[in-house]
């Protein structure tokens, strides 16, 4: 009867063991509606009326967002975890990687109205992903749902940014190495690719894209013309150019650009004709669903990668120097 206690005890703590290290795990884990179970409701909601408000007074603005969102999740100690607002020389803001990355205010706003709304509760982090999300929704693209529940970092480089922002002449197998430690698939990874659908680039950026003679894109002679042209005057690096014909629409125009020699940056052009990608730009660019479907799966993805838990802190101000 003894040894059955015993036995019985044993167990019992075996299964307590258990049940703790499952709600460890899920506590340390991205959730759906993380932030109701706080007892802090309705903060998406807020969070999408406040990017909104931006949007709509600044129509540059979804595609600051939208690329600060990628910029903070590419880089840093826990992925998404908002060291883009960290400041300063060394600091990721600092890196080459980062030029022309802007409106930062717009989630230091949120941010100060999240502190009012739940204090110390609201990370950086997801208010940066969240934004992101929202700039694809308002521009026509899908409704992406995330879970929550990312975490600040309190640290920053700019080696790392220099090291892991893939430029604008990367590869395709630069591409694909990128995000293929996110778990990103090669149809997810074109796809992120698509995000140049809005907004513009930099004269800066596309000095490869110039040369007459570049390699990059023998079948737009026009298109490098008229991009020679636009840079023709470019003071202090602030010449900017469309990435494709619907700057302000989050479409699948930008497949159909670069199937034409049209893609303003040497990768756009690259993934169009390396037969690892070409049929999957070909597939975007008649079927705008496909290119949504495979968005929103590779943007969960991307954005999962954080600090949770214990991992990290919920920073009170968010853009530090």
């Amino acid at each position: 009867m003894g040894s059955w206690r015993a036995w019985l005890v044993a167990a019992g703590m075996v299964v307590m063991v258990t049940m703790l290290t499952s709600e460890s795990v899920v506590e340390a884990q991205l959730q759906y509606g993380y932030y109701d179970q706080l007892g802090c409701r309705g903060v998406e909601d807020r969070v999408r009326t406040l990017v909104r408000r931006s949007y709509v007074t600044d129509v540059t603005a979804s595609a600051a967002m939208l690329r600060l969102a990628f910029h903070d999740c590419q880089v840093g100690p826990g992925g998404c975890d908002g060291s883009i607002m960290i400041e300063g020389n060394g600091r990721e803001m600092s890196s080459d990687g980062n030029f022309g990355v802007k409106r930062l205010d717009i989630i230091n706003s949120v941010k100060s109205d999240m502190e009012q709304m739940c204090p110390n509760t609201v990370s950086c982090a997801d208010i940066i992903a969240l934004a992101g999300r929202d700039a694809v929704a308002f521009n026509g693209g899908p409704d992406i749902r995330i879970p929550l529940g990312r975490k600040d970092a309190d640290t920053s480089s700019a080696a790392e940014a220099d090291s892991k922002l893939p430029p604008a002449t990367s590869t395709v197998d630069r591409v694909l190495s990128v995000f293929a430690p996110f778990g990103l698939t090669p149809q997810e990874s074109v796809a992120m690719l698509g995000a140049h659908t809005l907004g513009v680039g930099h004269c800066k950026n596309i000095q490869d894209r110039l040369r007459f003679n570049s390699p990059t894109a023998p079948d737009s002679l026009m298109y490098r013309t008229q991009l020679r042209a636009a840079c023709a005057v470019n003071v202090f690096d602030v010449a900017i150019l469309t990435n494709d014909a619907s700057q302000f629409t989050f479409d699948n125009q930008y497949y159909r650009d670069i199937q034409n020699g049209r893609g303003l940056f040497t990768v756009d052009n690259a993934i169009s004709t390396d037969p690892r990608t070409a049929p999957i730009v070909s597939m975007f660019a008649a079927n705008q669903g496909a290119f949504f479907a495979a968005f929103q799966s590779g943007y969960v993805k991307l954005t999962a990668r954080a600090l949770t838990g214990n991992q990290g802190t919920v920073r009170s101000t968010c853009q530090l120097n």
